[in-house]
């Protein structure tokens, strides 16, 4: 198992008024996002793009952007984080996706 995905992206220090729709809509711009699921007690989200391309862009530049006052904390998914929000470990993409 892959230490890290290379679909997946996990953005911590969210603001408590940050949604899913405000993320995704943020992440779009790299290109197409699969799936968006936010934990509002921990402030962090998992983001899944359909490309590898995609979310290698998204680390770049998503890294310390600030949305509602907070500045956003981007890493690469663990198999940890997957269990978190109870996804299935999956190399994700256009072929399958880590929902449930």
């Amino acid at each position: 198992m892959p230490a890290k995905s290379r679909y997946t992206l996990i953005v911590e220090n969210l603001d408590s008024y940050t949604r899913s729709r405000d993320i995704k809509e943020e992440c779009r711009y790299f290109g197409d996002v699969r799936a968006v699921e936010r934990d509002v007690r921990s402030r962090c989200a998992l983001v899944e793009f359909d490309r590898s391309s995609a979310a290698e862009r998204a680390y770049d530049k998503l890294h310390g952007i600030s949305m509602h006052g907070k500045k956003w904390s981007v890493d690469w998914a663990t198999p940890k984080d997957f269990d978190f929000f109870g996804w299935k470990w999956t190399e994700g993409g256009v072929d399958e996706s880590p929902l449930r």
